[in-house]
């Protein structure tokens, strides 16, 4: 996993921070995999939208708990930006079959993004930046920062999310 000093500096400064292939020791994520992770472990899946069909953002949570791939990701990011650990904190997988785009929010937690499948754009409404997220790449949205996502693809999001604060000792 690749961030360097710059980065890790924008992170505690709580800035939105991206990074180009940041990990390439990923499986290949694709819908086979994810259909088998969901499936292997009796993982709940939570439909993100009103609508019932192929253009839904699906949920899986606490994929950290049942995958070392996903706990990995989230033991390094504990680990370099010290955060007091919170029952609520983990790794999310997002979903969608079909390009789709999501709500306008404001997460109350720290979010770190990594690309595992497809390609997705994530706005900062606030300011009209774009992101773009394939696989790979990383994404770090500070809580209380205004956001969307715009699929341009299928796609899979591990999201890393975390409700305790740092300690940047």
């Amino acid at each position: 996993m690749l961030l360097n000093n710059k980065n890790i500096k924008r992170i505690k400064n709580k800035k939105v921070t991206y990074v180009k292939k940041f990990t390439q020791n990923l499986n290949n994520y694709n819908f086979d995999i994810l259909a088998s992770l969901i499936d292997d472990y009796s993982l709940t899946v939570v439909n993100k939208s009103n609508l019932v069909n192929f253009n839904a953002t699906w949920q899986v949570k606490d994929v950290h708990k049942t995958n070392a791939d996903f706990f990995v990701f989230l033991d390094f990011l504990y680990k370099i930006f010290k955060y007091t650990p919170e029952t609520r904190d983990g790794v999310d997988l997002f979903f969608s079959f079909v390009t789709n785009t999501g709500m306008s929010h404001i997460d109350t937690e720290d979010v770190f993004l990594i690309g595992m499948h497809g390609k997705t754009i994530y706005r900062m409404t606030d300011t009209g930046k774009d992101y773009l997220l394939e696989h790979g790449d990383f994404l770090h949205i500070p809580k209380g920062i205004r956001h969307k996502s715009i699929s341009s693809t299928p796609r899979i999001i591990a999201s890393v999310g975390f409700f305790g604060g740092k300690s940047f000792d």
